[in-house]
Order: structure tokens, then C-alpha cells, then sequence
């Protein structure tokens, strides 16, 4: 039970990463310190630099799989 707990928080943060970069997307210097945050999580650090080395705006969360929709609109 606890594993799939973990898993529904992991989705829960990578929603609201997913989110929050889409949001900062037009000010890239608040969209680079937020990823720079983000990548002080060795879990999260790879989602961080793949948003960072892309040329277009995050798709919605449930795009990448993201099963939780609690942050989208």
C-alpha cells in the first residue's frame, strides 16, 4: 500500500513541475531558477533538463502520463 502511495505523490509533484514550467514559460529567467530548484531532486532532475532543452511550451501533464490531475486545468 505505501509503494502506491508513493507513486500517487510522485505523480501529484511531477503534475505540478509539468504545470508550474508551462506557466513560467514565457519568462525564462523565473522558468530557469524554478528548474534549477527543481533539479535538486535527483527523482525530478531529468524532467528539469528535458523542459529546459525544449524549444516549445509542456504539454498538459496527462501528455507525459501523469495519471493525477489535481494541477491541471
Amino acid at each position: 500500500m505505501a509503494a502506491n502511495e508513493a507513486v500517487t505523490e510522485a505523480e501529484h509533484v511531477k503534475s505540478l513541475i509539468i504545470s508550474t514550467a508551462s506557466a513560467l514559460w514565457e519568462d525564462k529567467e523565473a522558468l530557469g531558477k524554478f528548474l534549477d530548484v527543481v533539479r535538486r531532486s535527483e527523482t525530478f532532475a531529468p524532467l528539469a533538463d528535458s523542459m529546459e532543452q525544449s524549444q516549445v511550451r509542456p504539454a498538459k501533464p496527462s501528455f507525459y502520463g501523469v495519471k493525477s490531475r489535481e494541477f491541471q486545468d
